[in-house]
């Protein structure tokens, strides 16, 4: 029933991602279609752009026309058929002599031309009827023209009213558009003036969130990040790891997949990767195995942190890499001024008696809080003790924030306690498409955040 269940988490998420995709493409494929015809026929009305083309269409037609309408060509068509009507005239209306009247050689041969100048009269005449068919075909193309060529003078006087609206609008508003030009150039620094002296120093004066009461035993033991980790496995303290982070093993040790971390919460471990994990147990009841671990990257390392029923310790799921023991998870939303301004509501809390396997950029490091209260760049903490104050503070010098050099704010805890960081924060190299499409992934990252992971 697990495992069925895991599936269809799985496969439901698929199908999620798939189907946001296909809808952002639709939407945008659907506005191209119906914005961008819409936009084109409304500057062809505005510029005159389709009338100008019909006009030189026009003109094509025109001077084509004019090749074969031209007044010589009618001159010589009347003079070829007056010539034809002469000599129609006398040779085909001409009665023959009584003397010549038996001659049949002589009325066919009369006959004949005479058809043929019948036959020359109507190629005459069926050109002329070309001619003016043409003729009046210009004539309609002239008139055509004549009324483009007002709606172009129209389009381009519109045209003007347009811009001679836009330098009057400018010439009585110019100083609102001043204005909008300034506000446009000194809204960011403006923005980062008050929220550094403002938003800032506001949130130093708000009390600390304070996740578990600081008076709760509990103790944490930590070793230094390395770059390999050898766990011990008995039949009390099964392992669970990423699939990718193990290299070793040895064999008297039971190895099978978990799907999900906490069946009691599904999508918590779903989304902070802690599914398909690799499940070590033992064989036997008195020997014990051994499983090392290494980083899934060569700049990364790998530290443990042992729990001793400790009240909670909040993380960032996907900076773990191995569980052991008896470790418990809970959340806890919190809406402080604090969480608002980090944009973290739900606080993540694994508890309990055992062990945490953390990888971290460049090294992880436990630090202790100084009495003086302690801040940390908020890039680089992956967890701390829920026993201790957590709060935001103010970058302490405005110009490094004004030049986006450091972040507004560091988080700061005060009590006694431990947080814990890595030395560098993993930046990634993104393909063209991922730089087209960060818009999506920076929304998934802010609402991952919201929930904590």
């Amino acid at each position: 029933m697990k495992l069925i269940f895991a599936i269809i988490l799985w496969l439901t998420n698929k199908i999620t991602v798939i189907a946001l995709l296909i809808a952002v493409l639709t939407i945008l494929s659907a506005a191209n279609g119906i914005l961008r015809p819409i936009g084109q026929d409304l500057w062809n009305q505005l510029s005159g752009k389709e009338a100008q083309e019909i006009v030189n269409r026009i003109n094509r037609d025109i001077k084509q026309l004019e090749v074969n309408t031209t007044p010589q060509f009618q001159i010589e068509i009347d003079r070829l058929k007056k010539d034809i009507d002469s000599k129609t005239e006398a040779e085909c209306n001409t009665d023959i002599p009584w003397y010549e009247f038996f001659r049949f050689d002589k009325r066919l041969q009369q006959e004949t031309a005479c058809e043929l100048l019948r036959k020359e009269a109507a190629v005459y005449q069926r050109l002329e009827n070309e001619y003016r068919e043409r003729q009046k075909q210009l004539e309609d193309l002239k008139e055509q023209l004549e009324q483009k060529t007002n709606e172009l003078k129209e389009s381009e006087q519109r045209l003007g009213e347009v811009w001679k609206l836009l330098v009057v609008n400018f010439q009585e508003n110019w100083i609102y558009f001043f204005y909008i030009i300034l506000f446009v150039l000194f809204a960011s620094p403006l923005w980062k003036i008050w929220c550094f002296f403002c938003i800032a120093h506001f949130a130093e004066k708000v009390p600390p969130i304070q996740l578990t009461d600081p008076i709760n035993d509990g103790n944490i033991f930590y070793k230094n990040a390395e770059k390999t980790i050898s766990i011990k496995v008995d039949l009390f303290n099964p392992l669970y790891m990423r699939m990718d982070s193990m290299n070793q093993y040895d064999r008297n040790l039971t190895k099978r997949t978990r799907l999900l971390w906490k069946w009691s919460a599904p999508f918590i471990s779903y989304a902070s990767g802690l599914v398909e994990l690799t499940e070590f147990t033992t064989k036997s009841k008195v020997e014990d195995g051994m499983v090392v671990l290494s980083p899934k990257m060569a700049s990364n390392y790998i530290t443990e942190i042992q729990l001793q029923q400790h009240p909670g310790l909040v993380m960032h799921p996907a900076c773990i890499t191995g569980i052991s023991g008896d470790i418990q998870l809970k959340t806890q939303w919190i809406w402080s001024f604090h969480s608002w301004l980090t944009g973290q509501h739900r606080y993540i809390i694994f508890y309990g008696t055992g062990k945490l396997y953390l990888e971290g950029s460049g090294g992880i490091y436990v630090m202790e809080t100084s009495p003086a209260k302690t801040s940390v760049e908020s890039h680089l903490l992956i967890g701390f003790d829920s026993r201790l104050g957590y709060s935001t503070i103010r970058t302490e010098t405005f110009w490094p924030y004004f030049r986006n050099k450091v972040a507004l704010m560091d988080n700061q805890f005060s009590g006694r306690g431990v947080f814990l960081r890595q030395a560098v924060a993993n930046v990634k190299v993104l393909t063209p498409l991922e730089k087209n499409l960060q818009f999506i992934s920076n929304f998934t990252s802010i609402i991952g955040k919201f929930f904590g992971f």
